[in-house]
């Protein structure tokens, strides 16, 4: 649509629609940017949302960045209230602040990202064998540490022919080891 403005800049007729086309490209250039940083704050929302609020174990490793995640939870909640009731988006640019609020939520989450980054390396620093699953994996392995039937599912990433392991009906000792055969 951007590009279809200033195409028309070309045409013999432009002048008389100069001042509403010119219009229209900053608005369309304002809803390209506004984009752009709502879907990387959304992106990172529903992420981040997922980890905090699927464990019980995470606000207690991360008290800090979950209190962080808390505060930018509401704030990103209130503009999405505000945009609710702004459902055309030549309307949602108009709203005061918006863009910067989203630059700032954005800078915000990706700070709180960086920081569970850093907890997930000294986490695989401490036990190299979780260099072998992924962030997802690894969340669920920390925040389920105490259930070791719920993480059953990641030892065969971490331990070659490792499927099961079979545990005392108290869940404090191994048993025994299975492998897929």
């Amino acid at each position: 649509a951007v590009v279809s403005t200033q195409s028309g800049h070309y045409g013999r007729d432009y002048k008389v629609f100069e001042e509403d086309a010119l219009a229209w490209e900053d608005k369309l250039n304002r809803i390209n940017s506004l984009f752009d940083v709502w879907i990387d704050v959304q992106r990172r929302w529903v992420y981040l949302d997922g980890i905090f609020s699927g464990s019980a174990d995470i606000p207690h490793l991360l008290p800090v960045e979950t209190s962080r995640f808390a505060s930018i939870s509401t704030e990103f909640m209130g503009l999405m209230k505000k945009v609710v009731k702004s459902p055309l988006i030549v309307n949602v640019i108009t709203i005061n602040g918006v863009q910067r609020s989203l630059e700032r939520l954005a800078d915000l989450l990706q700070k709180i990202q960086k920081a569970l980054g850093e907890y997930l390396e000294r986490e695989r620093a401490g036990f190299p064998r979780f260099y072998f699953v992924g962030d997802e994996d690894l969340l669920d392995i920390i925040g389920n540490s105490k259930n070791v039937q719920k993480i059953q599912k990641h030892f065969r990433k971490m331990f070659a022919g490792v499927a099961t392991i079979t545990l005392s009906e108290d869940d404090s000792t191994i048993l025994g080891v299975a492998s897929r055969e």
